[in-house]
């Protein structure tokens, strides 16, 4: 019987170049872009390193080594690293294509967003919840409400042992004893209602969000995402502004409104940059991304994001921008980090077991984490972890890519900038994958990890950026920069932290996730030692007593 064809969907909206067979091949258009980016350095080398990223032929699985290269590029020189972000950038939106949705004619995408747009109306909803008196940052964690000095100390906690940075440690310390009020403050959340963005955080504490998300046209679970926002802020001293597709008071229930709300990244990027461009006028916007889908869509949709947050800068200058970075990536890090790196990969009680798993395994697993140092133009030397999990896949990898290389723009455009590192999560749809529970349970054995719960890190990292927006020495506003020691833009990514130990772990992260799943079927990370120990010396054991037989 032959097999039932499946129908190709027509392309809408933004799309992937069409290559030369007129197809749209993420692992072209991947390798082009970072090609591209790293001819922008203009630094020594790296015309030759486009190439082999041209050529390569293993993308899927060897694109790893040519985002390295790329960083290592950019770390030559601060010209050095905006030439790597200015080519990615206009790569994606001069190659990258805009189908138009009524008659399917084809443009550049930066074509597309130079057009005139009308934008959406505007509906507005304040909460009714009386503020407090003197309101505290308040942060669960395993099963309490941490607040003022309880907070601090756990804070401090966490430094001390390495989960964080001292320096995140200390800018959330200064929201600690309050009051932290948001009133009058302006947040734009791309994907308001992401799983790891700060909405409730920010609403709690009297913010104003300006939301968009998915329309709630699209069926039931859009929908009763908006009624969940709305009934959210309804409920909270904070205000949320959000798109609608007619005027608020058109609507003849909620129920209505609610199927109206929200907007399509995709496929109206300028619709969305017109109307930020016009709603809350006269107010400082902070403009964030959280937006996240597999594979190929997360190429789009942080490229629509990145279209809009160019746009609105643009058109508001004072405009701050914020992004969650993911550790798992390759960035800068502080001497400590690094030095703590080494400190762990030395001998300790569970070092033989670590180097008998890295010999059985021929070198692929517990590979050392800190890395020799990038010497710059000028000779300075700086520190490098490479945090990249190729199995996450060379698409996470650019969506990713692409929102650092807006946030070094934006930075050396004068604009705030809060991109910080997030620590590993289990969230839902992480633990719901059998083998990533399995690794996260087993992973904190690796001093410094601990997994953190979805509560904890969404609590944590809006303290970060409400710390980088509204406090003016914040090395998050440029003007700070010199006082912070910051060259290349690029060091702004290691301010900060909250990696969850990723940074100052003996090991690449990519090379423990199989032994963190054995250790957490041996009895998890407090167990494996002991019962590794025993395993050796039963077997120890009965080899001798064989050896002895035979003798």
């Amino acid at each position: 019987m032959a097999s039932k064809k499946v129908e190709k969907k027509p392309d809408r909206g933004l799309s992937f170049p069409t290559d030369s067979k007129g197809e749209r091949s993420t692992t072209i258009a991947g390798k082009n872009v970072i090609a591209a980016a790293i001819r922008g350095s203009k630094a020594p080398g790296s015309a030759e390193l486009a190439v082999k990223c041209e050529r390569e032929k293993n993308w899927r699985f060897m694109y790893n080594k040519h985002y390295m290269n790329m960083v290592k590029v950019s770390a030559y020189s601060p010209e050095a690293a905006q030439g790597v972000a200015k080519a990615g950038i206009e790569y994606m939106h001069k190659n990258f294509e805009f189908v138009d949705l009524k008659d399917g004619s084809v443009s550049s995408f930066a074509d597309y967003i130079k057009k005139s747009f009308s934008p959406f109306e505007t509906g507005t909803i304040v909460g009714n919840k009386a503020k407090e008196s003197k309101p505290l940052l308040a942060v669960p964690y395993k099963g309490e409400i941490l607040r003022g000095e309880a907070l601090k100390k756990q804070l401090t906690k966490w430094a001390k042992y390495g989960t964080l940075e001292s320096d995140a440690a200390a800018s959330i310390s200064k929201l600690a004893d309050g009051p932290l009020d948001l009133t009058g403050q302006h947040f734009v959340l791309i994907g308001a209602g992401s799983a790891m963005g700060p909405f409730i955080k920010l609403l709690e504490h009297g913010a104003t969000v300006v939301a968009i998300d998915i329309p709630g046209a699209w069926g039931a679970g859009p929908a009763k995402m908006w009624e969940r926002l709305i009934t959210t802020a309804r409920n909270s001293s904070g205000t949320i502004i959000f798109p609608l597709a007619k005027p608020q008071d058109s609507y003849a229930s909620d129920a209505d409104m609610f199927a109206g709300c929200g907007c399509n990244l995709t496929e109206q990027p300028g619709e969305i940059a017109a109307w930020l461009k016009i709603v809350a006028p006269k107010k400082r916007l902070a403009i964030g991304n959280y937006t996240y889908l597999d594979g190929d869509l997360h190429v789009k949709l942080s490229l629509a994001a990145d279209a809009v947050i160019s746009e609105v800068c643009k058109a508001r200058p004072d405009t701050a921008i914020a992004f969650l970075c993911t550790p798992t990536d390759i960035h800068f890090v502080p001497d400590e980090a690094h030095n703590a790196a080494l400190q762990h990969y030395g001998f300790h009680i569970g070092k033989p077991i670590e180097i008998l798993l890295n010999l059985l395994t021929l070198g692929t697993r517990l590979v050392k984490n800190a890395l020799p140092p990038i010497t710059t133009a000028d000779g300075s030397k700086v520190k490098l972890i490479d945090g990249l999990s190729v199995a996450q896949g060379p698409n996470y990898a650019l969506a990713k890519r692409l929102q650092h290389w807006r946030a070094i723009v934006a930075y050396d455009n004068n604009h705030t900038v809060s991109s910080n590192i997030a620590p590993s999560t289990s969230t839902l749809s992480v633990v719901s994958n059998k083998s990533f529970g399995w690794a996260y349970a087993g992973m904190p054995y690796f001093k410094p990890y601990e997994i953190f719960v979805q509560d904890t890190t969404n609590a944590l990292m809006a303290a970060v950026l409400i710390s980088d927006v509204t406090d003016k020495t914040s090395v998050a506003n440029p003007a700070n920069r010199a006082a912070k020691g910051i060259k290349n833009a690029l060091e702004l990514f290691k301010f900060n932290s909250v990696h969850g130990g990723l940074w100052r772990a003996a090991y690449k992260v990519d090379s423990i996730g199989e032994v963190s799943a054995l250790i957490y079927f041996i009895g998890g990370p407090k167990a494996f030692l002991p019962v590794a120990y025993a395993i050796l010396g039963l077997i120890a054991f009965l080899v001798a007593k064989f050896l002895l037989h035979v003798i």
